[in-house]
């Protein structure tokens, strides 16, 4: 059995690039979730655990809530997953930007209203204002007092105050057996972390040139002691993606595995040989 310490469920929602993933690799100290430019990179709730010698701190990265329009169309996935992150949350934290607020931000603000959950408002990218006085008056105008707990300013790129963040975080936290095992740092495996290591520079590289609708998965993963051999098939639904991501004369497909390929070396703390190909498959299925 689990040893009991402050132990809990912490939901991190926010509308799309505010910067949810970044605070998580931040508060965890080390990349669990990846990061792009890209609004909906993160389309899963996606654990990040913190332990220290009195808590385990369990961070869940949503998909960014996005708008009614969207709901109406094709991402009702993505805000199911916020409500469900938040019904099995022990506490909230969502994070806006400095001296930014959106209708988006106001549905997330209407969703912790029906929670009777202690909620922080993290208001991040303050490194962006050198006058701190037009945060302050900012924060007075949309802290929302009777609905968060506290507010906390937080540069998330640049881990500023993230201490103050997870001391009031640990206020709020029950005494629980843990939940997960206190050497661990995220519920993903290594397949779905090293697949994701290629499809976040996939993202990056591609910006708007490429569709949601891809997916990395791993062919074969070869331990030989002082290097694995990693075999990545990057799955597509048209033929027409496949030439944009390859790129004239294969040197984006080049520029992409090699960045992929550092990465998944943080990870495995090893080095690697990284292979990647495309292959077009209908949508709805992965072979």
């Amino acid at each position: 059995m689990m040893p009991e310490k402050k132990s809990g469920y912490v939901a991190i929602i926010g509308r799309p690039n505010v910067g949810k993933s970044t605070l998580i690799n931040a508060l965890i100290g080390e990349k669990v979730t990846i990061v792009t430019s890209k609004p909906q990179t993160t389309v899963q709730n996606i654990i990040g655990i913190l332990n220290d010698d009195d808590s385990q701190i369990i961070l869940v990265d949503t998909p960014g809530l996005v708008s009614n329009k969207q709901i109406a169309s094709q991402k009702k996935t993505y805000n199911r997953s916020v409500v469900d992150a938040l019904a099995s949350s022990d506490v909230i934290v969502m994070l806006s930007e400095a001296n930014k607020w959106t209708k988006t931000d106001e549905q997330l603000l209407d969703q912790i209203r029906k929670q009777s959950l202690p909620s922080i408002h993290v208001v991040n990218k303050v490194d962006r204002f050198k006058d701190k006085t037009k945060i302050l008056e900012f924060l007075k105008n949309h802290s929302y007092l009777e609905v968060f707990s506290d507010v906390i300013p937080v540069s998330a790129k640049y881990q500023k105050n993230l201490d103050s963040l997870l001391s009031v975080i640990k206020d709020y936290l029950p005494h629980n057996e843990l939940d997960y095992d206190d050497k661990l740092s995220t519920d993903q495996d290594l397949h779905f972390r090293i697949s994701e290591a290629l499809r976040e520079r996939l993202m990056e590289n591609l910006k708007d040139e490429l569709p949601y609708k891809f997916n990395c998965a791993i062919e074969t993963m070869e331990d030989k002691g002082k290097v694995f051999l990693i075999e990545i098939a990057i799955l597509v639904n048209k033929q027409a993606h496949k030439k944009i991501i390859i790129g004239k004369e294969g040197q984006l497909l080049k520029k992409i595995g090699s960045e992929a390929r550092a990465e998944i070396e943080k990870i495995l703390n090893r080095q690697v040989y990284l292979s990647t190909y495309i292959r077009v498959v209908k949508p709805g299925r992965r072979k």
